[in-house]
């Protein structure tokens, strides 16, 4: 039977959100959507991207919620790109709905047994989520987030300092109370997503495929491009020429529908807050501290790539 899952996702900024809701829509054998929620600045343009994916897959019977546009205490941290809501074709949309999204979610974890979420961008809404249940951890089956830095993480030959998650870092306070709060958490780490990137070749193959969706991949990944390899190299990284976008979120769902090319650690991790920057480190096994999380800590990039996008043409 698959699994229900609500989807918290910031859409419209990086490809990568995109590619994680289709992969998730490519899946149905293991999950079951029931609800998307957008996070961060403009949750009404992430909400519109959102539906419209949905309604271009047929999936307009999955309701869309918007969730906070602000971080719970840093102001102004949250960046919108509108690159990806300019991509979409003219289709039906999936409804979206007036319930705040935090609402949305503290209702899904007591209506629906089994519930798992998926959150791939600031952990904004699972926060206020959390102020309204604080029971909300044993009320949610599992806890899947793209985001931390655990071990190394590399951009080509640079080291990268911690600061380079952008889903935990933007929102550091949300991602301590959430991290804290004692959801059994599998953490998939910048350690292992800067790994796996999406090549140039499979958006071809992508581009040339019958369904509607793929196609739509396709011309948002083009769309992200430039912009990614803008950003990264002036971190100071290096970039594969074949790199079209980093798989950070459907790396995150992948680990749940096809985990074969990802390992896994039971790891003790303290979230905690640096010179205001958020780090999720690694604590010793018998030292009683930190929250214990399945962490991704390695990764078969050519694996998991080609099981993304095998999914991907499903749809």
């Amino acid at each position: 039977m698959s699994v229900p899952l609500l989807f918290d996702t910031d859409i419209g900024s990086d490809v990568d959100d995109a590619l994680a809701l289709s992969v998730v829509l490519a899946s149905p054998e293991v999950l079951d959507l029931v609800a998307v929620t957008t996070v961060s600045a403009d949750v009404a343009g992430r909400a519109r991207a959102a539906a419209r994916l949905l309604g271009l897959a047929g999936r307009t019977d999955v309701e869309v919620f918007r969730g906070a546009s602000d971080a719970v205490i840093r102001k102004d941290r949250f960046v919108w790109r509108d690159i990806e809501t300019a991509g979409y074709p003219d289709g039906p949309d999936a409804p979206i709905r007036d319930e705040p999204a935090a609402e949305r979610i503290v209702r899904a974890a007591r209506e629906i047994e089994g519930l798992e979420i998926a959150a791939v961008g600031p952990l904004t809404n699972l926060a206020h989520a959390l102020a309204l249940d604080p029971d909300l951890p044993r009320r949610v089956a599992r806890l899947h987030v793209m985001g931390g830095h655990v071990r190394e993480v590399k951009i080509g030959d640079f080291v990268c300092q911690p600061g380079i998650d952008y889903n935990l870092c933007s929102d550091p306070e949300a991602a301590v109370m959430v991290l804290g709060a004692g959801f059994d958490t599998r953490l998939v780490t910048a350690d292992v997503t800067l790994q796996t990137w999406i090549r140039s070749a499979d958006v071809e193959r992508l581009a040339a495929a019958e369904g509607v969706v793929p196609r739509l991949i396709a011309d948002l990944v083009r769309i992200w491009t430039p912009f990614q390899h803008e950003i990264f190299t002036n971190l100071g990284g290096t970039l594969a020429p074949d790199n079209a976008a980093y798989l950070h979120d459907p790396l995150t769902l992948l680990a749940r529908v096809e985990p074969t090319p990802l390992t896994f650690e039971r790891l003790r991790i303290v979230p905690t807050i640096r010179r205001g920057v958020l780090r999720t480190q690694e604590a010793p096994s018998d030292g009683g501290l930190g929250a214990p999380m399945e962490v991704a800590t390695g990764v078969d990039p050519t694996a998991a790539r080609a099981a993304i996008v095998e999914r991907l043409l499903r749809l």
